[in-house]
């Protein structure tokens, strides 16, 4: 079942189209990322989904709702957390989330109930009385998440939840949303590629406004890209690079100082030892050798290359 329904969703600016005529899914219970270059579209594509910016066309709906910009009438059906969040530092944390609650006309007596929920499953129970001003970056990530769930929404939208954070900070968040994907719908922006390998079913890639690829994860690396050999050597490989090159079982290859990536043609290539008796011929010592699937990084980084 989609819970996000996107329909030729087109945005322009002037003569500028950010968004162009983009259509994709997400199915219910599952934790989507949505990945793309700088200015690739996907903020714009958020404030539309969420009702903050109004298309130049196309439809968008949420549990077969249809989002209209103005309209606030269907925020209930989703919680959003903007890229940059803005609180006021004056306030403590609990108090803060009383008054989100208040928006959504939440009564007093429900409040106590969902806030000791959402601050307990964010990890600020400790923090509620503090004012917001004296948390962390991450501190206010989590809260910024807390914020998003006070309505008990079934999807979640967040935009770069964890790009300002440093590596503790990341962690605590990633974490809460790992906790979230159990009963919830989240649909994430980011460009850290590492975490979508950790917490993502599923990816959209955005490039240059339009879509670039839409599957589950497994699926799209095994479509997408070719098997990656990794080989950890015992000296710099550089000198390895311009042979490698020509060898006709080698797509491309990536070295640093004392490893290489190289895209293979086919695992078939490897069956036949191929690669093991080129560095043989070539009496370079190997500390490790193996062929796996591509990290996403690598699969994104192919399909804003080939602009596919």
């Amino acid at each position: 079942m989609s819970v996000i329904s996107v329909k030729n969703l087109t945005k322009k600016f002037g003569n500028f189209t950010a968004v162009d005529n983009i259509s994709f899914n997400v199915e219910n219970n599952r934790v989507v990322g949505f990945l793309g270059p700088n200015g690739a579209g996907k903020t714009t594509t958020l404030r539309m989904i969420v009702g903050l910016s109004k298309p130049t066309s196309g439809e968008i709906s949420l549990n077969d709702n249809k989002i209209e910009f103005g309209n606030s009438g269907l925020n209930n059906l989703f919680g959003y957390l903007p890229e940059l969040p803005a609180f006021y530092n004056w306030m403590k944390g609990k108090e803060y989330l009383s008054f989100i609650a208040d928006t959504f006309n939440i009564s007093k007596k429900q409040q106590k109930t969902k806030i000791t929920e959402v601050l307990k499953l964010v990890n600020l129970e400790n923090a509620q009385n503090k004012r917001i001003g004296a948390y962390s970056g991450g501190m206010k990530q989590r809260l910024g998440i807390a914020q998003a769930l006070i309505n008990d929404p079934k999807i979640l939208i967040l935009d770069e939840p964890v790009s300002a954070l440093d590596p503790i900070g990341r962690k605590e968040v990633l974490n809460v949303i790992q906790t979230l994907s159990a009963n919830k719908t989240i649909f994430l922006s980011t460009h850290i590629l590492s975490d979508v390998d950790k917490i993502c079913d599923d990816v959209v890639i955005i490039n240059e406004g339009k879509i670039a690829a839409a599957s589950s994860l497994p699926e799209l690396k095994e479509k997408y890209t070719k098997l990656i050999l990794y080989v950890e050597f015992s000296e710099n490989p550089a000198k390895l690079v311009p042979k490698l090159k020509k060898v006709p079982w080698a797509l491309r290859v990536e070295v640093d100082a004392t490893s290489a990536k190289i895209w293979l043609r086919s695992e078939d290539d490897v069956r036949k030892n191929l690669p093991i008796k080129f560095f043989a011929d070539e009496s370079v010592g190997i500390y490790s050798y193996g062929i796996k699937l591509p990290e996403i990084e690598d699969l994104f980084l192919d399909l804003v290359r080939k602009g596919k």
